[in-house]
């Protein structure tokens, strides 16, 4: 089994209900007020989750990268509280990346949010939707960025054309016996990850290590560019392409 991950595999932890999480969560805001900003986070908000853990996690480990937004954060230990990371989600939101009620984020809308928080706290960033890869390149580009410490964010986009049919893929939990098993999300879509790591197996099979909802999931690579091929498109399923100053576009 060969493993890739982020420098710190212990991505983002947040302390949230007495309990750790992996990365953050957009079930954790309030959905009782219909339509306040919360309930927008709760209903439509993985794109901003996965956006605010990036610029959290290059900020914390990477002293060029820290901002005043990182500085909400008043908690520098292993865990963030969840009163800090919830004032923090909010900020972004406000500030970066706004919610489209019914359908979130997409792509375009994640690279212009990088570039507007790149541009505030002058950082230098190669950003792009890079969409329209086959499977080979976009594996390239994952392996990439992990390799410079940067955490991927990942489109499951819709079904196309017919967005409601409610086909998607698996997710699935690491058994301390290093078998992989099925978890409770079977037919994921319209939805952002954070892809933090890549095991590969034999036969060329690959996993990527990803946080959703709070949880470490990982996803069959070849089972999410089949996906792609048969009931997505090569535009909403692909990813944020990030690389630190003096990078080239991959």
């Amino acid at each position: 089994m060969k493993q890739i991950e982020l420098k710190h595999p212990e991505y983002i932890r947040i302390t949230h209900n007495k309990e750790e999480s992996y990365g953050g969560s957009q079930l954790w805001f309030d959905e009782d007020t219909w339509m306040s900003r919360e309930y927008k986070v709760h209903k439509w908000g993985c794109g901003l989750i996965a956006l605010g853990d990036l610029f959290l996690y290059i900020g914390r480990n990477d002293r060029n990268y820290r901002t005043n937004a990182i500085g909400l954060i008043h908690d520098y230990g292993a865990y963030i509280s969840w009163e800090d990371y919830r004032k923090y989600i909010l900020y972004i939101n406000s500030r970066f990346a706004q919610i489209i009620p019914g359908s979130g984020m997409n792509g375009l809308m994640l690279a212009s949010a990088v570039r507007h928080y790149c541009m505030k706290f002058r950082l230098q960033m190669t950003i792009a939707w890079k969409a329209f890869m086959d499977d080979q390149q976009m594996i390239r580009v994952i392996h990439k960025m992990l390799n410079e410490d940067l955490p991927v964010i990942l489109a499951i986009g819709p079904n196309t054309p017919l967005v409601f049919r409610g086909r998607g893929i698996p997710f699935y939990r690491l058994e301390k016996n290093g078998e992989f098993i099925l978890s409770g999300y079977q037919h994921v879509h319209s939805h952002f990850v954070t892809v933090t790591g890549m095991v590969g197996l034999k036969r060329r099979k690959v996993m990527l290590k990803i946080s959703s909802w709070g949880k470490e999931f990982y996803i069959d690579y070849q089972e999410y560019r089949e996906y792609i091929e048969k009931e997505g498109d090569r535009f909403t399923s692909s990813l944020l392409y990030l690389s630190k100053a003096g990078k080239k576009l991959f």
